[in-house]
């Protein structure tokens, strides 16, 4: 077996190396991943099952947020911390035994539609009757934080989407003009704004949302003690019921936007 740093070269450098990433994920989700990929390769698991066992971690979590006591809540962040790791994992696995599948890819988008969605909300059923806001401020933060988690994970792939459904088989209809703006021109263009966004869609990141929640839940207990239940993880959900819709009309504005430019990158991409 490989050492550490040999595994990391193997498994970790497509997804690191010219990649803008967030806060926290080279020596957060990255940094200890590779030793559990190490571990696991000793023993027969298959990559997909890897995948499994990462859902499982979020269902189990989602279960645990459920509980009043804020121990349980943190003991439940834990194991959404492990779904992430567990997220890096499978992949690792799967580039170093070169084992790939088309399941593998369901189930890893599977693991991303449902289980930050199942996070707010279970986050928001938990705290409805142990904070001092109105039951269904509480739960209607939960239900918009959520779905517009689905709705982030789904405006990020609608273009691969539309163009396997729409444009491969009818990209005789659906001329696409001379020039359009692309991503790239976007943040050229804006680069001040391209900035700004850069910095506010760092905190979309699951294992950011993550670090904040565990930071609210132990400031409660340490620095406000005698406060209502839960102040600052109530106003954090409320935040995220605020931000994330945010991001999603940029999203869609930048779809809008760069639609026809996407079509004519992937449309380049497979005839190369």
């Amino acid at each position: 077996m490989e050492s550490i740093k040999e595994l990391r070269e193997i498994t970790q450098r497509e997804k690191i190396e010219g990649r803008e990433r967030p806060w926290g994920y080279r020596v957060f989700q990255r940094g200890p991943s590779i030793y559990i990929t190490w571990l696991l390769l000793h023993t027969p698991l298959t990559p997909n099952a890897i995948t499994l066992l990462s859902i499982l971690s979020g269902v189990g979590g989602a279960y645990l947020l459920l509980c009043p006591d804020w121990k349980v809540k943190l003991a439940a962040l834990f194991l959404f911390y492990l779904n992430l790791l567990l997220d890096r994992v499978d992949g690792e696995m799967a580039r170093y035994k070169k084992q790939f599948s088309l399941k593998g890819i369901y189930l890893d988008e599977l693991n991303h539609y449902v289980i930050p969605p199942l996070f707010f909300l279970s986050l928001a059923w938990g705290l409805k009757d142990a904070t001092a806001h109105h039951e269904s401020l509480i739960l209607l933060a939960g239900i918009w934080a959520g779905f517009a988690a689905i709705l982030l994970r789904l405006t990020h792939n609608l273009p691969y989407g539309i163009f396997l459904k729409k444009y491969v088989k009818h990209n005789d209809i659906f001329a696409l003009p001379a020039s359009s703006p692309s991503i790239s021109d976007l943040r050229t263009h804006y680069s001040f704004f391209y900035m700004l966004l850069r910095f506010a869609h760092q905190f979309q990141d699951f294992f950011i949302v993550v670090v904040l929640f565990i930071l609210a839940l132990g400031m409660e207990q340490y620095i406000a003690p005698n406060a209502f239940l839960f102040p600052y993880t109530s106003l954090l959900l409320f935040g995220y019921a605020i931000y994330l819709p945010l991001l999603v009309i940029e999203n869609i504005i930048k779809g809008i936007l760069t639609i026809e430019s996407r079509m004519s990158e992937l449309s380049n991409t497979i005839q190369k």
